[in-house]
Parts: C-alpha cells; structure tokens; sequence
C-alpha cells in the first residue's frame, strides 16, 4: 500500500480520537512532527508525531506504537502545567517551535490549544526569545567540547556519545535563529539552508568534516546497515529501550538512510552515526553488534587520535554561531 500525507493525517486523527476515548484525563491531543509538511517522507517513510496533554499524573512520557512495518505513532505525553504559564514556551525550542511552525488541534474540547497557542506563539520571534532558544543548544554543546578538551569524558563509546551530540546541539543552535530545532533525519538535510539564513553558510561543511571520512564509498552502505540491524536485533531482548530506538522505528531509520545515502550521503551517514551509537551504548560490550559499530567509528576516524583536531574545528563552530548570536 503507497503510503501517503493524507492516508497518516486521517490515521492521526482516528488515534487521537482514540486515545480520547480511553483518557478522561486528556486536555489535547495535537499533531505535530514531519506531517505539518507537504513532503514528510524520507526513503518513502515518516513517522506521526502526537503531543498529549493530561490533566492528571502521567504513567508514561513517551510511546511508540506500531501501525505497520513502515508507519507508527510517536506520542509524547505531558502535563498540563508543563504549558503554564503558556508565555514560557516563547523560550521552548521544542515544544514552542512546534506551536509555531502550526501544530494541528486534533482533539480539544476546551479551547485549551487555541488559547495556549497563541500567547506561545505571540513575541515568539522576539530578538531576546530567539537568542535564548538558541543558546541553550550552544551553552549545552561548549559544556560537551569543554568535557571533552579536558578529558573528563570516558574513552569509548561515551567519548564519542559527547562528540556526537555536541555536534548535534551546534548544529541545533544555528538552526533554531530560524526556526524549529531539527530530528535526526532532517538534521543534515535542512541545515544548509537554516545555516544560510543565519548568515553562516560554512557551518554545515565544518560540521560534516567532524564524523565523515574518505573511506566512505557506496560499498560501505550495505555492511553498515546490517552492523545497524544487528544491534536493533539484540536489543529487542532488553529490558528497557529508548523510544527513539525502539525496534518499531529500523524501518524509519533504514530507509531514511537508504535514500539519503545516494544523494546526501554526508546526511546519511549522521543518521547512520546518531542512531547506531545510541544503539550501540545499550549493547554489552562483548557483543559481536558492538565491536560492528566500534568498526564503523574506526573508518570514520572518530578515535583519539583525530579527536583533538576535531575538537578545534568545533571550537571554531561554536564560535561562528555565538557571534551570530551576540550581533541579533
């Protein structure tokens, strides 16, 4: 069956009603994610995002649900009081990005979206609100290079967890001067553009260059993606598992990288890194899954030995988007 835009908004809107049905304790259910876009998909494949705001103590702050192999719901639930008071999310990069970008009421008997939106949404755009999203990714990511310049973080897997996700708040914290942060899939795709915008058009380029290398060739792919699967496959045997990996969302991660592989394999190969090591700091580490990804890392270099050149080309990114920042 061909997967489309309208198929996932009617599936979104019979969930929420759903979900309403089971939960007196539900203010809202609103839509949110990569279906308030014309183009959602990558690789064919996109994911419905709910936010559920409760009235009452929650049981669970995010689920993925299973529609298919290729569709699922992702549902993060809050309180109510995590949206009080609504001015608050002026300075939400996440949670007020959304609400400005057009997050869509799909069950609200009380007005509480409207309402809530549009005292989030107003000043939104305000010079002081927008320095102050963005900077709490760049305050985040300096603490992560700092750690890692003084060696604070662990060799191993941990050393390059900090590596990864600082260069995901950098890249964040240029992207959220114009809009919404971005989800790993995306990250890499939009980036040029938001960067662009920001009047640092360099910035992706100097981050591709921190988790890229030359040995990535189109057969790299193939081998990459069943060390990828063979980490989901020993995971579904464990007790608890991130809802950004549940083995539910392979299929979202694997075509994405499939189809980016072609085109924007430096985009690629950041999903392909972001995931894989999430996955992999669940793994025991005398797993035949773990030493695969341990393998991928070494052909892209991401050892001690390369790190400190690295680390100043972040320097240096981190620097370009302060500078932007100071001159709003």
């Amino acid at each position: 069956m061909r997967v489309t835009r309208d198929i996932l908004l009617n599936l979104a809107k019979e969930n929420a009603a759903k979900l309403t049905a089971k939960d007196r304790g539900l203010v809202c259910v609103y839509l949110t994610g990569s279906l308030l876009k014309q183009n959602p998909f990558i690789g064919g494949i996109t994911d419905i995002d709910l936010i559920c705001v409760h009235d009452r103590p929650l049981s669970a702050c995010r689920e993925i649900v299973r529609i298919n192999a290729d569709v699922h719901l992702d549902i993060a639930h809050y309180p109510q009081e995590a949206f009080a008071p609504a001015r608050k999310l002026r300075l939400d990069p996440w949670l007020g990005g959304a609400l400005d970008l057009g997050a869509i009421s799909l069950q609200d008997s009380t007005h509480w979206f409207d309402l809530t939106r549009s005292t989030a949404i107003s000043q939104f755009w305000q010079t002081a609100n927008v320095s102050a999203r963005s900077r709490l990714f760049l305050d985040s990511a300096r603490q992560d290079w700092q750690a890692l310049v003084d060696g604070n973080v662990p060799q191993g897997i941990k050393r390059i967890q900090t590596f990864v996700n600082a260069v995901r708040k950098t890249a964040n914290a240029a992207a959220s001067l114009s809009g919404m942060p971005l989800t790993v899939r995306r990250l890499f795709i939009d980036l040029p553009e938001r960067a662009e915008k920001a009047g640092i058009p360099e910035l992706t380029g100097d981050l591709v260059q921190l988790f890229t290398s030359a040995e990535v060739t189109d057969d790299s792919w193939q081998p990459w993606l069943t060390g990828l699967n063979n980490s989901f496959t020993v995971l579904t045997t464990a007790k608890t598992i991130p809802p950004s990996i549940n083995p539910t969302r392979r299929n979202y991660y694997e075509k994405a990288i499939l189809a980016l592989s072609e085109e924007r394999p430096a985009a690629a190969v950041w999903v392909l890194l972001d995931v894989w090591t999430m996955a992999a700091n669940l793994l025991p580490k005398t797993e035949p899954a773990y030493k695969e990804w341990q393998d991928f890392c070494h052909q892209l270099k991401l050892d001690s030995k390369t790190l400190s050149a690295r680390l100043e080309v972040l320097d240096s990114a981190l620097d370009s988007v302060e500078e932007v920042i100071e001159s709003l």
